[in-house]
């Protein structure tokens, strides 16, 4: 890819999902933060590539786990919607999602052990997940939602990629990975929960878990010898929650060798796994019910000149042609309290919940 998918509307982008959805072409479309087109690409002509190369790559929170990482390789894009229609519909064999759940009580007795091995030491935070499940026609469904994500969530970064029968999800994530800027990149340190609007200082428990992240993020911009490096620590609003974000603006030439390597060194970053991040994957593996699969991994846009548009995979649920299925999780420190995590979840859950009703 050479340059960016084209923009089209929030409007056309619907129809263009519905199309793709019913004759399971693999397709993906995104809406970047504060922008209000959308850009689209679908690949008719054979199946998305195995690994990363240029187009709309998609890589699992466990680059060795079974989920494959791969790349849309568009040929088609939102003007050629004459093209979509006239498309045969695809044979795929899809596999139906269990309408199991973590209960309450599983979630708790996993937190309060997890958060005795960090009082023991083993670890200074790992990253806890479950699911919410509801059956759905997502063929129905889901396009009008997708524009319904773009409207509650004009700062997010909202996304919906399916490659059938593989990965089919659809999200309104805040946390950027790398985003190229027109001096060189971009990352964040995205930790630490509270609701909207809260008038107290931030507690211990979130600075902690924040500055994890950021400290992760910044040795390996010193390890990658980048020292050009603006950072800011802000309170940044995501839907119902906000966050401790640190931002870092990174003054560099594009290069897709740089890029890649970035990458590679951030993911999975303590947001979404913990640290030390080997030891919390390790953790996460052993006590979560549920493979995360595309959760807390990355999707976006990558170009030949080393330009990308890549975001974590969070906010996010992950759809079947019956059944969508919600992922949500949180940091726990030493300090965490077991259903205050419960409630973090939550509140967080509500990003795509409250979006089933608008």
């Amino acid at each position: 890819m050479n340059d960016f998918a084209p923009y089209c509307s929030v409007d056309v982008a619907s129809e263009l999902v519905a199309c793709c959805l019913a004759k399971n072409v693999p397709f993906y479309v995104c809406r970047y933060p504060g922008e209000e087109q959308c850009r689209f690409g679908a690949q008719l002509d054979g199946a998305p590539v195995a690994g990363l190369v240029d187009g709309f790559r998609v890589v699992p929170f466990d680059i060795e786990g079974d989920a494959p990482a791969f790349t849309i390789v568009p040929d088609t894009f939102a003007a050629d919607i004459a093209t979509l229609r006239n498309a045969a519909v695809r044979e795929v064999c899809t596999q139906d999602i269990t309408l199991v759940d973590t209960s309450y009580e599983a979630y708790v007795s996993a937190v309060e052990s997890l958060v005795e091995r960090m009082q023991r030491g083993d670890m200074s935070k790992v990253v806890l997940s479950r699911t919410i499940t509801h059956s759905c026609d997502t063929i129905a469904f889901l396009p009008q939602y997708y524009a319904r994500l773009c409207r509650l969530y004009p700062t997010a970064y909202v996304f919906m990629v399916s490659y059938p029968g593989v990965c089919c999800w659809v999200g309104a994530t805040p946390e950027v990975l790398l985003l190229s800027q027109p001096t060189g990149y971009a990352t964040m340190a995205l930790a630490g929960t509270r609701a909207v609007n809260t008038a107290t200082p931030w507690g211990n428990k979130e600075r902690d878990e924040q500055q994890y992240v950021a400290q992760y993020i910044s040795q390996i911009l010193q390890s990658c010898q980048l020292t050009n490096v603006a950072v800011r620590t802000y309170t940044k609003q995501a839907a119902q929650v906000e966050h401790l974000c640190t931002h870092f603006d990174i003054v560099s030439p594009h290069s897709s060798d740089l890029r890649d390597d970035l990458v590679q060194r951030l993911h999975p970053t303590p947001a979404v796994a913990g640290t030390p991040t080997p030891k919390a994957m390790q953790a996460i593996a052993a006590t979560e019910s549920h493979a995360r699969k595309y959760y807390g991994g990355y999707l976006g846009e990558a170009l030949s000149d080393g330009r990308c548009g890549f975001f974590v995979n969070l906010r996010s649920m992950e759809f079947t042609p019956h059944a969508v299925r919600l992922y949500v999780g949180g940091g726990l420190t030493a300090h965490s309290v077991a259903h205050d995590e419960w409630n973090e979840t939550c509140a967080k859950s509500q990003t795509l919940l409250s979006a089933f009703q608008s």
